[in-house]
């Protein structure tokens, strides 16, 4: 990569302080990036172009497989307490007249702590993140917009404007999570195919007075087309979704929305308040061509653009950067730079996924107003089977193999203590769990787990060989972001001596 913003100065700019790691754009993705390298050591900087937050509720949905993701984060308190499952959907002018009732019934699974979607408006999502973050000693540096990157002598030299001055800052690795108009991704050439979809809505946020906050009300036939007031929980405020029909710019202020309102539901009761935050919504189907450009790479809706059917969106862009964050971090160590070929290979094909996932949605949407969801949404079957980081070597593999997620499951600690494996996952090392079997599984730089291998080892209740479907004794090597790396028949620590060799071994070599 030698790229040269036409934007910048020829002048030489003044340079800030070197950091490891430059984050451009500080949504959810740029926020769990900077989250997980804090709690690693790794030095960054997370500048964004806004000089405040988002202030929107548009990316509300939580799906399971994150919210497991924050719990590793050190997260899960603050936002259980700040989310609520979502309300049935309530759809009114039904062709009986009448009020047709949906309730999500979601299947609990073993392993799965968290089996439904949690709504939460992405402000708040976000201003939980940068406390989190703050915790852990970081922060957004906000009103600091990137205009231009150059690669030389093995960094890179990203050009940013502050306060209308110019300075450069020096990194060793930059990510672009600032979003689908991504500057990171122009910058480096990356090419953003798709096409730009028809429907186009008004999204805005606002109180509704006389309008019951227990369900999320739709009217899927509304004359000038579909209409929903989505109540956001612990919030007196409701989503309003319009689908416009033509490509006219509506007004946006209180009085045109109330019109809209009335002219849409037909009931004179339901009261507009004063928008917080509204916007003009077009739905775009893209994928990156690629996900790196040297020593850059990019991240989140600068990487996918689909639509907010399924609720995929903020979810896919936590899980590419918790993807990125542990293989940053190793290769800053020493692993080898080959390690981060593997954030393409595994997260491209997830966002190429859930773009088809996203779209047929959507057209269920429109053509039937269904907005029921299924099991592929909740993001906990995605799986990393075919990538080059797995390696699955039992004689009999259980049903849950290498590349999938690991599920989680209650033991018994040495102390005779009920734990889950989750908690013990909540760190950022590998994991190796040592199921059975009496000989040494000790890896230096690992954190070592062992169960049902006699006195000072963990004892298994019955549900980890349930949950893994486990047919034998094994060792599973778990990847800091929760995903089965290797797996392999007790007594085999050759296969993940290898595998550490091949992929960590300078890591621990400085361990």
């Amino acid at each position: 990569m030698s790229i040269h913003a036409s934007s910048a100065s020829s002048a030489p700019s003044p340079e800030d302080g070197a950091v490891q790691v430059l984050i451009v754009g500080a949504g959810s993705a740029g926020l769990t990036l900077a989250i997980d390298l804090a709690r690693r050591g790794v030095s960054f900087r997370l500048i964004e172009k806004g000089l405040e937050p988002f202030a929107g509720s548009r990316g509300k949905g939580l799906q399971p497989r994150t919210i497991e993701i924050f719990e590793q984060l050190g997260m899960i308190d603050a936002f259980l307490a700040g989310s609520a499952p979502y309300p049935p959907i309530a759809n009114h002018g039904m062709e009986d007249g009448g009020t047709q009732y949906v309730h999500s019934e979601p299947e609990p699974r073993a392993g799965e702590p968290y089996s439904v979607s949690l709504m939460i408006p992405q402000w708040r999502t976000e201003a939980l993140m940068r406390a989190r973050l703050a915790e852990l000693g970081g922060h957004v540096e906000f009103g600091v917009e990137c205009i231009g990157l150059i690669e030389a002598d093995g960094r890179v030299h990203a050009h940013v404007r502050i306060d209308g001055e110019e300075r450069t800052i020096v990194c060793d690795w930059l990510v672009g999570t600032d979003g689908a108009r991504s500057s990171v991704r122009k910058q480096l050439g990356i090419g953003y195919p798709g096409e730009t979809g028809t429907f186009r809505m008004l999204v805005a946020d606002l109180p509704v007075a006389n309008l019951s906050h227990d369900a999320w009300h739709r009217w899927p036939k509304a004359p000038g087309g579909q209409f929903a007031l989505c109540p956001l929980v612990k919030t007196d405020s409701f989503q309003l979704s319009a689908e416009l029909t033509t490509d006219e710019e509506p007004d946006q202020s209180r009085d045109a929305i109330q019109a809209m309102i009335l002219a849409r539901t037909g009931d004179a009761r339901l009261v507009a308040g004063e928008p917080s935050w509204s916007s003009i919504y077009r739905v775009n189907f893209r994928l990156a061509d690629a996900y790196r450009r040297g020593r850059a790479f990019i991240a989140g809706d600068a990487a996918h653009a689909h639509p907010p059917t399924g609720g995929q969106g903020l979810n896919t862009s936590v899980q590419d950067s918790f993807n990125l964050g542990w293989k940053l971090a190793a290769v800053l160590v020493g692993a080898g730079e080959e390690l981060l070929d593997t954030y393409e290979t595994e997260r491209r094909d997830i966002g190429a996924g859930v773009l088809r996932m996203s779209k047929g949605l959507l057209s269920a949407m429109t053509d039937k107003a269904d907005m029921r969801r299924g099991r592929d949404t909740l993001q906990l079957d995605l799986s990393y089977r075919a990538s080059p980081l797995t390696h699955e070597d039992r004689m009999e593999p259980g049903k849950v193999r290498a590349g999938d997620r690991a599920p989680d499951a209650a033991i018994i600690d040495p102390d005779g203590a009920s734990t889950r494996l989750f908690d013990l996952f909540r760190h950022p090392d590998f994991t190796l769990l040592a199921i059975g079997g009496r000989e040494a599984a000790d890896c230096a730089g690992v954190r070592l787990v062992e169960v049902d291998r006699g006195p000072g080892s963990y004892r298994d209740t019955g549900e980890l060989a349930e949950n893994y479907g486990l047919v034998g004794e094994c060792l599973l090597l778990v990847r800091p972001d929760g995903y089965i790396a290797v797996a392999a028949d007790a007594g085999r620590m050759d296969v993940i001596e290898d595998w550490l060799r091949r992929w960590i071994e300078p890591i621990r070599v400085v361990a």
